[in-house]
């Protein structure tokens, strides 16, 4: 007689909690990386040295959200409104949003009890030769008890079913919350992706201003030149002047028309690159707004920089959401070692009698309560585990990396900032003596005293130190969209979270 070993209930629990603790023991890996803190000190000096600039201006509050309007440009203002319309990378960033909104309900949907209601019809034959012989009866009448199974009947069936899994270990919940921390952290995304369009318009529309400007500087300069050209051709025919500085102001005519057809060149890449982000057909008018005429907007330093600076960057935020993501499927992973409790039943009618079909008699029932428990699964429990943490610290990471470069280029935008204000002070200063030389040139071939020669070097020195100015002031805009875009352009996190 063979015996069964039996093993009582409570030795099989006891192996079963030792086998998940050793498990889980097994996987701890340590302590996690962890966040680190901008570097509060140096901000605050670099925003303290700012203060006495008069490009900078100190505020309570931060940049305003429609940061474009500090420039009192009409049409800046329009191209951006196009772009946040039609722009595909805008659209592309809030269908993600709706995505992971989408992810987030069906994760939410795990939570409560799934019940549908069903119901069919067949018509069916059984075999007359298998191993139950059907359809012994011979009688043409409906089934009834004592007379068989017909070969050929109609079965009628409606049912309710149930199914539940009881989220103990917080699984379910976790999962919920994973989803919408990616969700958040896909609003934050759309945030930054408008912060970028909106800088890379931005950019690109003032770099045209100041190509157009350039381009008529360009042309006025190859005039000065070849008026001075033939000149020198004149006075080489009445033996004034060598073939040699023919030759060299030749040259210098040919050296202005390569500039202007660059000019020109660079003016037609950056409409196209500036109508591609309007998203519309290519034909949008782009005008010449004298940009040389308007003054700088004076930048917003918030008081709080260092504090709130973080809060104030749409990517650095979308990374925290990312991180708690990332920290709730951790906890995911480790209820994998947990048992499962489900249950499942279904209530319904089955009949072959239509009319007999939602009385007691036809009704069947089934209510399974059931468990699952994770014994051995070759380390797949665990490496889905340490996947989770690595992914964490990954997470960190990035967030980490992210906050140094944030904070440095809000460091570099500062100093970035005035160095070329300083050198556009510099330049400015420049074109006022040669214009003021370019007057007393002026006056003294007006009264014979200098030729028409001195009168065009000076006017060549003084479109020299106006293209040179132009430059520097885009330079300076450039500078002002880069901290601009380095402060967060705006993004308040309790606005796009609400």
């Amino acid at each position: 007689m063979k015996r069964t070993l039996k093993i009582p209930w409570a030795i099989f629990r006891l192996l079963y909690l030792m086998v998940v603790l050793g498990g889980l023991a097994a996987c701890d890996r340590g302590r996690r990386a962890e966040t680190i803190d901008a570097p509060i000190c140096a901000i605050e000096a670099a925003r303290v040295a700012a203060e006495s600039d008069p490009l900078f201006q100190e505020e309570e509050c931060w940049v305003r959200s429609d940061w474009w309007n500090l420039f009192n440009d009409a049409q800046l203002t329009e191209f951006i409104r196009l772009a946040y319309e039609r722009n595909p990378t805008l659209q592309t960033a809030y269908a993600k949003i709706l995505m992971a909104a989408a992810n987030a309900d069906k994760a939410r949907s795990s939570l409560l009890p799934y019940i549908f209601l069903g119901g069919d019809f067949s018509r069916q034959k059984l075999s007359k030769t298998g191993v139950i012989p059907f359809g012994e009866t011979k009688v043409d009448v409906p089934l009834v008890p004592g007379f068989g199974i017909p070969v050929y009947f109609s079965l009628y069936e409606s049912q309710l079913n149930l199914t539940y899994e009881f989220d103990l270990w917080g699984k379910n919940r976790n999962t919920l919350r994973a989803a919408i921390g990616e969700m958040r952290a896909n609003v934050a995304d759309l945030a930054f992706a408008q912060l970028q369009l909106g800088i890379a318009i931005a950019e690109i529309y003032f770099h045209l201003q100041i190509d157009y400007k350039r381009q008529a500087i360009a042309k006025e300069l190859l005039r000065n030149r070849s008026q001075y050209a033939e000149l020198v051709a004149k006075r080489k025919v009445e033996g004034l002047d060598p073939a040699q500085l023919l030759n060299t102001r030749k040259v210098n005519v040919a050296s202005s028309t390569q500039g202007l057809l660059q000019i020109q060149g660079d003016i037609a890449v950056s409409e196209y690159q500036l109508k591609t982000y309007l998203a519309g057909d290519f034909e949008e008018d782009i005008s010449d707004t004298g940009i040389i005429e308007c003054p700088l907007p004076k930048v917003p330093l918030p008081k709080e920089l260092p504090l709130h600076l973080l809060s104030h960057r749409p990517d650095i935020r979308a990374k925290l959401w990312l991180i708690e993501s990332a920290g709730r499927q951790i906890e995911v992973a480790k209820a994998g070692f947990y048992p499962d409790f489900n249950i499942s039943a279904f209530f319904g009618f089955q009949t072959i009698h239509f009319h007999e079909l939602f009385r007691w008699a036809s009704s069947y029932f089934n209510v399974n309560p059931a468990f699952t428990l994770p014994i051995f699964d070759a380390g797949r429990l665990l490496a889905n585990l340490r996947g989770s943490e690595v992914n964490y610290d990954l997470a960190i990471f990035d967030y980490n990396n992210l906050v140094l470069n944030a904070a440095k280029e809000v460091l570099d935008g500062i100093v970035v900032l005035r160095n070329n204000r300083d050198q556009l002070s510099a330049y400015e200063q420049q074109l006022k003596f040669n214009r003021d030389n370019l007057k007393l040139v002026s006056l003294r071939v007006a009264n014979n005293l200098s030729s028409t020669l001195d009168y065009l070097t000076s006017e060549e020195s003084a479109l020299l130190a106006q293209d040179q100015e132009i430059v520097a002031l885009g330079n300076t805009i450039q500078a002002i969209l880069e901290l601009i875009k380095a402060l967060g352009g705006g993004y308040d996190a309790r606005c796009w979270n609400e």
